[in-house]
Order: structure tokens, then sequence, then C-alpha cells
């Protein structure tokens, strides 16, 4: 019986080493049946000239760029497009990927014919901790909560097993039957919940999703030339992210959570979040960030985005 084929999408902006570096890593798979697409949402940088210098003759891999920059989102369901595998593994490109973590996906994968995405460990590769073993929202505030977040990886007792998971950051594998009944991934988020957007609507079309920790990744945290790291931290280091973080909390918490608990983080948790990621930014010295993030949690009162539709719809 033939493995699945894994068709591994790997969007990436302006970050030509780093995105070399995760394909290579890609690359060095021990599963074999894989594809690898970049798809390069538009860089200035010579990200066209470091990957066909480095890549150019591996029939497995495929380079496309964007005329203009659409963000992740966007950026994803095209390389979901171009894609031949039954399953997509989707790696942000600023991982570091274990030589088995591609067959240990699938193999985790086989082990709940209800799932529809499975993620690997993801570690922070500096200072070895763990980002999450299962991540779902507090419903009443909106803030992720994260299973181990931050615990020392070499100190957490890790079981052969599924953790649950409500949606996976950073690098996870979908069924692209899954990817295709739910529509791929909603543009309008752009960055931002979009992750966590899609990890929902595969949880209402009744699918499963976890985290497989015998699968692992090393994420770089890559931090912009300019950018500050504890804005960085908090998802805010551009006006852009803030005003998508600010604005796309609403819509997401209003397509997602159960109406008493919606009311209650747009009228209470919404403004006190302005006010709080307001303040750190003018603690930090941007004024930009901080009016990016006001103007995107006024704007997101008023977003009503029609959600993605898929095959089924």
């Amino acid at each position: 019986m033939k493995p699945p084929f894994v068709s591994v999408i790997i969007p990436t902006y302006n970050r030509a080493q780093t995105a070399c570096d995760c394909v290579a890593s890609v690359l060095r798979s021990d599963y074999r049946a894989i594809e690898v697409i970049i798809v390069d949402d538009a860089s200035p940088d010579n990200t066209r000239e470091l990957v066909e210098r480095q890549f150019g003759n591996d029939p497995r891999v495929r380079y496309v760029r964007n005329e203009k920059n659409l963000q992740a989102a966007a950026v994803r369901n095209r390389g979901a497009s171009l894609a031949k595998g039954e399953y997509l593994l989707f790696v942000d490109d600023d991982n570091l990927v274990e030589p088995d973590m591609v067959s240990k996906l699938v193999h985790g994968m086989s082990l709940d014919s209800g799932l529809g995405q499975i993620a690997p460990l993801a570690i922070h590769k500096a200072p070895n901790l763990i980002w999450t073993l299962g991540s779902t929202f507090n419903l009443w505030t909106s803030q992720p909560k994260n299973l181990n977040e931050r615990e020392p990886a070499d100190r957490v007792a890790l079981e052969d097993r599924l953790y649950p998971s409500w949606y996976s950051p950073n690098v996870w594998m979908v069924k692209k039957e899954a990817f295709d009944r739910i529509g791929g991934y909603d543009p309008f988020y752009r960055i931002m919940f979009d992750e966590s957007d899609f990890g929902m609507r595969l949880r209402r079309a009744g699918y499963r999703s976890a985290i497989y920790p015998m699968a692992r990744t090393y994420h770089l945290g890559f931090i912009e030339p300019g950018k500050t790291a504890a804005l960085r931290c908090l998802g805010i280091e551009s006006p852009e992210r803030a005003y998508c973080f600010a604005r796309n909390r609403s819509v997401f918490v209003r397509r997602h959570f159960p109406p008493v608990n919606r009311a209650v983080v747009l009228t209470v948790f919404v403004p006190l979040f302005a006010v709080y990621y307001g303040a750190v930014a003018l603690r930090h010295r941007r004024p930009d960030i901080a009016w990016a993030f006001f103007k995107g949690s006024f704007v997101g009162w008023f977003s009503f985005p029609k959600e993605p539709q898929g095959t089924d719809a």
C-alpha cells in the first residue's frame, strides 16, 4: 500500500535565508512521498534567487511568487490550490523540523480516523520551551489557553498519544478533503486568528484536531530588524499586525463563541484589550501601533465577513 502523499506548503515573506533553512530541514525528512511548495508573498529581498540557487535542481521543490502581497491566509490557500497531496502540511518559514516529523505526523493521523488536523509539538528553539500541548480559548475573555506553555521541553513527561486541541499554530497537517470541505482559510483575516478560525470551522464540520508530541518542530521566533521583541511576543510588532489582531478578534469571537460569552468579550474585554495593548505600544514609543490597535478594535465591531464556502456547502 502506497504511503499518503504529503504536500508541504511554506509561505514566506522577506526571510530568504530563514525560509531556505526551513526548506532544507523538510527535505532531510525520512518520509519520501513529499513535495515542497514555497509561496513567496512578493518578498522584496533575494528569496527567489536564494531558493533557485539552493533548490532549483530538486524536483521535489516548487517555487511560486505572488505579484502582490496577499498575507498569510490567502498565501496558504494558493499553496493548497497547487498541491497534489492527500495531506497538506503547512509550515511557517521560521521553523526547523525534525527529520522524522512528517512520518510521525502521518502515523499520528492514522491513530484517529476522525482527525482533520494534526500538529507536532512546537518547541521554541531558544530556550527549549514548549509552545503548547493543546490550544483552546477562554470563552469569557477570548484569551488563548495553551497546555504546558513555556515549560521546559525536556522536563515534561510526554505520552505517546494524541492531545486534543481546538486549533494548531505554526506547523500543522490537514487532510485535503477536510480543507476543501470547509473552503480553506478565510482571506479576510489576512494575518492573526486565521489558524484559529480554520480550526474552529473544522470542529464545526465534525473533524477533530490534535497535537502528536512524538513529532517535533523547532520554532525560531523570527524577529524582523527594527522590531521590538516585547511587542513581537504580543503579536503587535507592526501597525498592520496590531490592526488585524484587534479587528480579527471581534470577528472570531462573533463567529465561534456562544451568545452570552460573545456579548461579554465584545463589550468588556475588547475595550480593555484596546487600552492595555495601546498602553504597551506607547510605553515602547510606538504610537502608530497603539493607534492601529484602537482602529482595529473599532472596525472589528462593524465587520461581518461571510465565511468561506466549501465543497459541501
